[in-house]
Order: C-alpha cells, then structure tokens, then sequence
C-alpha cells in the first residue's frame, strides 16, 4: 500500500472540504475541481490497500495503525486494516468518484455549489473514517458527521417547506438512532476492561460475561443494533429515506448512507459472536434476523406502488439492506458464522454498485424530463439510460443468472442451513424460525422482481410520453461518461458474481480465519444447488410476469382491477401510505409533542409569567408614580438645574479670561516669530545655496555629455579601442583591489 494510506484515504476529502469555501471564493468551478481531485485521491489510496489484503502481508500484530498524536484509553485516532474495512473503503471511495464526476456536470448551474462539494467532501471522509476506525469513539465522531452532512443535503434545497421538512425528518429519525448507539457505547466503555478498541474488546470478551451478569448484555447490544436500524432505513426507522433521497441534490448522499448500517453490524458480529454463550445473545440475534427479514418484506411492498422512481430505489436500498442484515443476524445464530458472514458482506458490495447504476440512471432520466414521477417518464428513449437501468433493474429482480439471484439465494441458503443446523440440535423453537425466515424471503424476491420490471415497463414501456412537450435538456458529456463507467463496473459484478465469490471468500479469509469456498463448484454445490433455487425462480417467475402483463403488454390495467376490487383497493391504500408507519409516528410522537409545548407555553406564558408580572407590576408602578413626583420633580431637577447653572458660569469666565486674553495672544506671537524665520531661510538657503547648486551641476552634465558624445563616432575601431582600454582598466582595478573576494 502507498505510505499512510489508511490515514490519507479519509483525511484528503475532510482537509479539502474545510478549504473548499476558500476555492469557491475565487471561482466556482474550482470546488467541483477540488472534490473530484480529494475524492479521486481517497479512492487511490483506499485501493492500494487491497493487495496487502488479498495476499496476506499484513500481519495480525500489524492489523491497525495507531498515531501517536491522539491516544488514550476513551479516544483514540487510529485506523484498523483488515478485508472488512480496506473493501468498503475502496467500495465507497470508488463510487464515491464516480458519483461525482456525474454530480459535476448535474450541479453545474447551481447557486450554493460550494456548500454541496463542502457536503460531499465531508460526507465521504467522514464516511471512510466510520469505516476505518479502529476505536469505536473515533468511529462514532465520523458517524455523527454523516448524518449531519445526509441532513444537510436532504434540505439542501432548504427555501421549499417540503424538502426542509425532509431535512428535518431526516435528522430527527437519525438522532434516535444515534442516541442509543451512543448509549450502547457508553455501557460497553462503563465495563471492565474500560476500552472502546475493537482490538481490546474482541481479545477480552469478559466484558460482555459482565454485563450479562448485570443482565444489561441483550439491551446493550440491541441498543447498538438501534444505531444501525437507522443509519440502514430498516424497519421501523426507513421512513427518513424515501423523502431524502427525493430531495437530495444528484440523489448522492444515500448512494452510501445506508451502506453504514450493515456495515457496523458485519464489523460487530465477530465480537458479539465470540459471546454467545452469554444469555442475551441468542435472543439478540435471532431479533436481527427478524428485524431484517421484516425489512425486506415491507420495503419492498411500499416500493410495487411508488409512483416517485427514487423513492421506489430508497425502499429498494432499504429492502435489499434487510436481506444483509437478515444474513448477518443467521450468522451469529450459527456455529460457523462464515457463510452468512461472507453472504451478507457479499451482497452489500454489489448492491452498492448496482444502487449506485439505478440512482445515476433515474437521475440521467430525471434531468432530461425535467420531473421524477414514473408517469412522466412513460415511452422515455435512451439507450445507455435504458441499458443502465436495464442491468440495474434486473440485478435487484433477482433475474437467474445475475448478482442479485446469487445473492438472495445465498441468503435464503443460509436460512435453510440454520434450520437444518438447529433441528439437527433440537432446538424446535430455532428450527420453526430459521423456516420463517426462509419463506418470508422467497416472497421478497418475488415482490421485487414484480416492482423492478414494473419500473422497467413504466419507464421504457410503449405507453405516450407525457413529457414529449417539453423540450429536453442537452446531456452533458460528463454525465454521459459516469454512466458508462458505472454501467461496465457493475455489469462486470452483475454478470460474473458466482466466479467472483472465490476470490472473495479468499479476501476475508484472514478475518474469518477459513476460506470457505476455493473454487466456483464448491459455490455451485453451496448455492444454487439447493433446495431455495426451485422456490426463488418460482417467486421470481411469479412477480416477474405479473409485472409483464401489467405494464409491458398493457393487457390489464391495474388501475381498473384495482378500482374492480374493494380488497385490492384497500391493500393498495394501505401501502401507498406506507403503512400508516409515518401517521403513527405523528401521532404517537410528533402531535403530542406539540400538543404539550403549546400547553406548557400556555401555562407558562399567559397564565405564570403574565400574571406574576402583572402582580409585580401593579404596586411597583404605583410606587415609582408617587416617587417619580417627589424624588425626580422635586429634589433631583432642582439638583441638576443648579449644577449646570454653576458650570456654565465657570466656563464663559475661562473663555473670556484664557481663550481670548492668554492663548490667543500667545499663538500670535508664535506664528509671527516663525514667518519671519521661514523668509529669511527661503532668501539665503532655497535661493542662494540649493537652486545656485542645481543649476551648476545641470550645466556641468549637460557640458560633459555634450563633449562625450562627440567620441561616439559609428566608427568601428573607435568603439573596439574603447572596449579594450575599458578591459585594461578592469583588469588594473582587480589588481589594486585585490580581486572581488573579501
């Protein structure tokens, strides 16, 4: 790796956010100019890491690298190097570029562009050190600047009420999240050892034996389990995403916002996994698989009936996160947690790059139309936007043989493998939820096959242009060209995931200390020959051809069937208002919330403080009435009155007698004395001795040059004699000097 890569990768875009206001105050272009050059040099450091990774130099003593600076047992600025963290740094630094490159051309025109390259730049530095940390205060300082700056640019756009308001939504949903991540933090610090490493936690766990006699270990992890529910939109805290994406300028800072919460979760598990033998835990894990099975589930039903195409991908990126987390949570469940572990962190990098597609291309559509809304952009004709979402809208189908089939049907594998492992246990309870979870996820397939081909069909089907009136805006090639890129890196992943899965299964082989699969037959063997195949292709061949039926052919409309239908309607209903799950959060939280400040302002303002005011006032102000009349008119007036009658006798007695009798008459005589001594300097100096000098050297030069000048003949010979009497005077001055050292 290059020298300080791992500090470099993360402190480049934070050091160029901070001078990014001083670049745009000289021009605006020079901080779109700034931000790909920081971002592009995060993302050449965070590559170079990867081969000391893949080919195992790094040693295990050597795993993290402490800077001096900063270090004692609460904080720590240091930065942990091992195939979880070099990987997603590399995912989001890449990606992090090219969204860029795209988001130059698509804010070009923007008035505040300084403050969004501040935010991105921020965003992405503060997102490397979340993933670079090795200290878990360290890591939570980056996580809080991340959702301040997904904050800020979800109100970016801060003079339209909605999209503040999406701001603020944002920013409220995350806080919860955030407070009880902070808490968690705060117990685990609380207990013996009194660290927040991850090295120190994950070589002691006598920590959590501690807070499992306390009977604080299942909260304590639930609690750190709550940051990540929020930073990763899962349910009940998905609903920040939807309206902040909408809102975001170039749709840019979810493309790795949500990344974060699987990824503490993956860092955690290994950690939380060496104490499952506490009570607690495997309650805890089993919670999160649910919780991601759940997520996956719902997301992806309010997501078939979206009519805005990024809030559709926002419960798409939610959706897809859950099935991480559901792999993640089975793994800790399971002895082995190698194939859940490798499964989930699997799909969150190709999900990145497939969101990634989806965003750029929906945001390509957007600008050309001039609007968001699927309907808008029914008949839409591109062919690189049409390939981009084609490649992207298959992937998250789950279409046989792309990434996205792989990687459900891993998931759904490791489900089956956690049943067959508990029943084999005698765990009915296990068993009975490890085939829930399975079946709940073969449905989820089928649900976002049907609304990844719905979008498909809206966008590119045969249905009339609404928006061919509008003229369409001319595509700036640079936008164009991200595309492209992002189209083949993610076409490469979508296409060759199962003979990429080796590799992978090698890269993390140091942190799960196995290679679970060496070669591409034991991942056929693992993955797609297993009983979830036959199931997954049904519930995608389902939700597929429903899809096709309504929105390709057009041969029903569903608009019709669903007015037909009193049942349909109302489940329609219910998903368009995403289950009522904002509404209850009004109205549970938000309404009276209000209703009891408005009632504390009441009881406080009107009925507190106005009358002890009143009661204060009243005799006061007869009392300052009576004094007023007494003490000011009578006393202090006549006081004052006499005062100034005094000093202004004073005052025209000392003009009279020293103004005009003394200082007057001495500023005469002063001035007098010295007129006469400036004429006669002026007659005798100036006159006899200056000018009389000046005007005998003018005449003397004026002589000289006249009598000089008859020397310059033209004539060569002249001039060459005088070059050479001039060298001989030289060379006898060197010799009289003695050269021209000292």
């Amino acid at each position: 790796m290059f020298p300080y890569a791992p500090l470099l990768c993360w402190l480049i875009p934070i050091l160029a956010a901070l001078i990014t206001p001083l670049f745009g105050a000289f021009r605006r272009r020079f901080s779109s100019y700034l931000a790909v050059f920081s971002i592009g040099m995060s993302a050449v450091f965070s590559l170079s890491m990867i081969p000391d990774i893949y080919f195992n130099t790094v040693a295990a003593e050597q795993s993290y690298y402490v800077v001096p600076w900063i270090s004692n047992s609460l904080f720590q600025v240091s930065v942990y190097i091992d195939s979880l963290s070099v990987l997603l740094a590399s995912v989001v630094a890449c990606i992090g570029l090219l969204v860029t490159l795209f988001s130059v051309a698509y804010m070009q025109k923007e008035k505040s562009l300084v403050r969004f390259w501040f935010l991105i730049q921020l965003f992405i530095g503060a997102y490397l050190v979340i993933v670079m940390a090795e200290n878990l205060l360290f890591m939570f300082i980056g996580w809080e600047l991340v959702g301040l700056c997904c904050t800020g640019l979800a109100a970016f756009w801060f003079s339209d009420s909605d999209k503040a308001h999406a701001g603020l939504r944002t920013f409220m949903i995350l806080r919860v999240a955030d407070a009880l991540l902070l808490a968690s933090l705060l117990m685990i610090y609380a207990t013996p050892p009194h660290t927040l490493s991850l090295v120190e936690l994950a070589r002691n766990s006598g920590w959590m034996g501690e807070l499992a006699k306390s009977g604080l270990l299942f909260a304590t992890a639930f609690m750190f389990f709550a940051g990540a529910i929020g930073k990763g939109a899962q349910f009940p805290l998905q609903e920040w995403l939807p309206d902040a994406l909408a809102a975001s300028p170039s749709s840019f800072n979810a493309l790795t916002e949500c990344l974060a919460g699987p990824f503490i979760v993956a860092r955690f598990l290994p950690i939380f996994h060496g104490g499952i033998e506490y009570g607690g835990m495997i309650e805890f894990f089993l919670v999160m698989a649910f919780v991601g099975t759940l997520t996956a589930i719902v997301s992806a039903l309010i997501a078939a009936v979206q009519t805005n195409v990024f809030k559709v991908l926002a419960y798409s990126i939610s959706s897809v996160i859950g099935y991480m987390i559901a792999a993640l949570g089975l793994a800790g469940l399971m002895v082995d947690i190698s194939a859940g572990y490798l499964a989930g962190t699997f799909l969150l990098v190709v999900d990145a790059f497939v969101s990634a597609l989806l965003f750029l291309s929906a945001a390509f559509i957007s600008y050309i139309v001039g609007s968001d809304k699927l309907h808008s952009m029914s008949g839409f004709k591109s062919r690189i936007a049409h390939r981009s979402m084609e490649v992207g809208a298959l992937a998250v189908a789950g279409i046989p043989p792309l990434s996205g089939f792989v990687c459900t049907n891993w998931v759904q594998t490791v489900a089956l493998s956690f049943a067959e492992e508990a029943s084999a246990g005698g765990q009915y309870g296990m068993t009975v939820s490890g085939y829930v979870i399975f079946f709940l996820l073969i449905g989820g397939g089928g649900i976002t096959a049907f609304y990844g081909l719905r979008m498909m069909g809206l966008i590119f089907g045969k249905a009339n242009h609404t928006s061919r009136k509008i003229i369409p805006r001319r595509i700036p090639s640079l936008m164009r060209l991200s595309l492209v890129v992002t189209l083949g890196a993610t076409a490469f992943i979508d296409f060759l995931a199962l003979l990429l899965i080796p590799s992978f299964s090698k890269f993390f082989q140091p942190l799960l200390q196995r290679q679970m699969f060496s070669n591409v037959f034991e991942v056929l063997d693992y993955v797609i020959i297993s009983n979830s195949t036959i199931l997954t292709c049904v519930a995608v061949a389902i939700g597929g051809f429903s899809a096709y039926i309504l929105y390709f052919t057009h041969r029903v409309d569903p608009v019709r069937v669903i007015d037909e239908h009193s049942s349909l309607k109302r489940i329609h209903a219910l998903l368009r208002n995403r289950f009522y799950i904002d509404t209850i959060y009004y109205r549970v939280f938000a309404y009276p919330a209000i209703a009891l400040s408005e009632e504390l302002f009441r009881i406080a303002e009107y009925e507190g403080i106005e009358k002890l005011t009143y009661s204060i006032s009243t005799p006061l102000n007869r009392v300052s009435k009576t004094g007023f009349a007494k003490l000011e008119l009578g006393i202090i007036n006549t006081f004052n009155d006499s005062i100034g009658r005094f000093f202004k006798r004073i005052s025209i007695a000392a003009y009279r007698k020293l103004e005009v009798g003394g200082i007057n008459t001495f500023n005469d005589s002063i001035g007098r004395f010295f007129k006469r001594i400036s004429i006669a300097v002026y007659q005798k100096l100036e006159l006899g001795g200056i000018d009389t000098f000046n005007y005998l050297a003018a005449n003397a030069i004026t002589s000289f040059c006249q009598r000089f000048r008859k020397t310059h003949s033209g004539v060569l010979s002249h001039n060459m004699l005088a070059v050479s009497v001039g060298i001989v005077l030289l060379v006898l001055l060197i010799f009289i000097f003695g050269g021209l050292t000292p």
